[in-house]
């Protein structure tokens, strides 16, 4: 592992993160850390379960699909941290 390697998968993590917000128009932020942590609980479920059967992939996603969604998700969670207004949001402070 190296610098190389890994920003083959964060530099596709990135493109992947731009396309489903231009989709989505930023749902992933609407419910703040707890629907962030959702998020991240299913698809740490799909990843455990998808390990459990021998990495075999799923009908509609891949062992690497799930990954890169939860890394997608940490990064997600990364900006609502570090945005004052979903923290408002989260915080009740509207």
């Amino acid at each position: 592992m190296d610098e190389k390697s890994i920003k083959k998968y964060t530099e596709n993590v990135t493109n992947i993160l731009v396309k489903k917000n231009e989709d989505y128009g930023g749902a992933s932020f609407d419910l703040g850390l707890n629907g962030n942590m959702v998020h991240l609980w299913d698809k740490v479920s799909r990843f455990r379960s998808l390990v459990s059967k021998g990495g075999k992939d799923a009908n509609f996603e891949s062992l690497e699909d799930t990954l890169k969604d939860i890394i997608g998700y940490a990064i997600i969670g990364l900006h609502i941290l570090d945005d004052e207004t979903i923290k408002d949001k989260i915080n009740g402070k509207n």
